[in-house]
């Protein structure tokens, strides 16, 4: 006579060995993904910061070239023929009423206006502007090429000053117009910088 057989078809499961090495899996790649996003937001956030900064540093180069009366800045910079404007710069009075006395921009007044340019916010971010103008004839640049703001510029720039001071010298073209570098620093490390170029040219070949 047959007798009835019941099967018992047991999982053992996993065991704690196997459990605790797939969380340690599971970890590395979760670990990996996080720093992947992290890496990935602060490469975002730095180029936004660059942008801006791109931006910042042409708007103030923009605001000097159209705002400045060369013949009162031809007259300042027979005594002094590099002038570096940055925050510091607003308590100038001097230097207020050559380059803010008559801004543009609406109801500021010059300290207003010039902090507006040269220690700009945005997004709550502050961003540092430092504007250098040189008498373009031969004793200026020679005076730029030897102070210490020359040696502290990003070796591009440098590079890019002495092809300047080239050019120019030999085209003549100095005696109508200073030259203008505006640099905007946006983060600690000493990459994180930007600069324009422009030139303050006189009101007749504007």
């Amino acid at each position: 006579m047959d007798q009835n057989r019941f099967v018992c078809r047991c999982s053992a499961g996993f065991t704690l060995v196997e459990t605790l090495l797939s969380i340690a899996l599971l970890s590395v790649v979760v670990i990996g993904l996080f720093s992947f996003f992290t890496n990935a937001m602060t490469y975002t956030a730095g180029n936004e910061r660059r942008t801006v900064a791109i931006n910042l540093a042409r708007g103030t180069a923009n605001y000097f070239e159209k705002n400045t009366n060369f013949a009162s800045l031809q007259t300042y910079l027979q005594t002094q023929p590099i002038l570096k404007l940055e925050k510091t710069s607003c308590s100038n009075n001097a230097l207020r009423s050559l380059f803010f006395a008559n801004s543009q921009q609406g109801t500021l007044d010059p300290q207003q206006a010039c902090a507006v340019q040269l220690a700009p916010t945005v997004n709550d971010v502050p961003y540092a502007v430092t504007v250098y103008i040189v008498r373009a004839d031969r004793e200026g640049w020679d005076a730029f090429l030897a102070s210490p703001e020359f040696r502290s510029l990003p070796e591009q720039l440098q590079a890019d000053v002495k092809s300047e001071r080239t050019a120019v010298l030999s085209s003549q073209a100095g005696q109508y117009m200073a030259k203008l570098y505006t640099l905007v620093r946006f983060g600690e490390r000493n990459r994180d910088i930007t600069w324009v170029e422009g030139a303050i040219a006189d009101e007749t070949i504007r």
